[in-house]
């Protein structure tokens, strides 16, 4: 429960100084010019996006879960207790430290050119879960063509919704806030 309290509260800390920081540069930049691009990017979009970054990101998306798809094996047996994974051969702590290094360098590739989206990543997981299972052979290439598949609605929404584009972080936080508190709701309601 300690280290879960640290880790909270360590978030909160990291949370609060990312915050500061960012206000700090929306302050010191240009209102004119600088100022709505870092907020545009802040909120997300693909309006912006040329083909020329698509192809400096798309290698180190593709490599990046190519080798998460190589590991889809020890990436389940880490569902289990540290001992048990252990004892199945599986060296869990640099497995999670590779894991976690490759989500990073994806998520920080795609996020350089198309601002922060959010929920996406912790919204069509689960989703693809519920219609798959928990097997990573099915669930990340089902986690791909969903995320892809989704991305391209609320896109395509919030080009269509008025004449001002919706940025997309507010679009799929207004989709992946109920979709949370209702598996939250489920969980609880199965638990008592």
């Amino acid at each position: 429960a300690d280290r879960t309290l640290v880790l909270v509260l360590t978030g909160v800390v990291l949370g609060a100084l990312a915050g500061a920081i960012t206000s700090l540069l929306k302050i010191l930049a240009d209102p004119y010019d600088q100022l709505p691009a870092i907020t545009f990017w802040l909120l997300g979009s693909l309006s912006g996006m040329h083909m020329a970054q698509v192809w400096v990101v798309a290698p180190v998306v593709l490599v990046g879960c190519s080798v998460l798809y190589l590991l889809r094996w020890r990436l389940n047996v880490l569902s289990l207790p540290e001992a048990e994974a252990s004892a199945l051969g599986v060296q869990v702590k640099p497995l999670r430290i590779a894991v976690i290094a490759l989500a990073t360098i994806m998520t920080s590739a795609v996020v350089a050119v198309a601002g922060v989206i959010g929920w996406i990543g912790l919204l069509i997981p689960h989703a693809a879960r519920l219609l798959v299972g928990p097997s990573l052979a099915r669930l990340l290439p089902m986690s791909i063509v969903m995320g892809a598949l989704f991305l391209l609605l609320v896109d395509t929404a919030s080009r269509s919704a008025g004449d001002l584009e919706i940025p997309l972080g507010i679009l799929t936080a207004l989709v992946g806030a109920p979709f949370f508190l209702g598996l939250l709701l489920r969980r609880a309601g199965a638990s008592s």
